[in-house]
């Protein structure tokens, strides 16, 4: 989950943000990859939580 949302998240800032140079390179874009981790850890711990209280809520009944 995590690496699918991390490729997600990076296109996304890729193609709002696209790291192209004042000559028109395109170039390793280092800020785009630590933001895109940094979220994917987020969702994928967001998610990780809901799961398992959905799974203890349906344990319970």
């Amino acid at each position: 989950m995590i690496a699918l949302s991390g490729t997600v998240i990076f296109n996304i800032l890729d193609y709002i943000d696209p790291p192209v140079t004042k000559e028109g390179f395109r170039y390793m874009p280092t800020e785009s990859l630590f933001k895109s981790a940094f979220l994917s850890i987020m969702i994928g711990s967001i998610v990780f939580i809901a799961a398992v209280r959905i799974q203890r809520q349906r344990q319970s009944k």
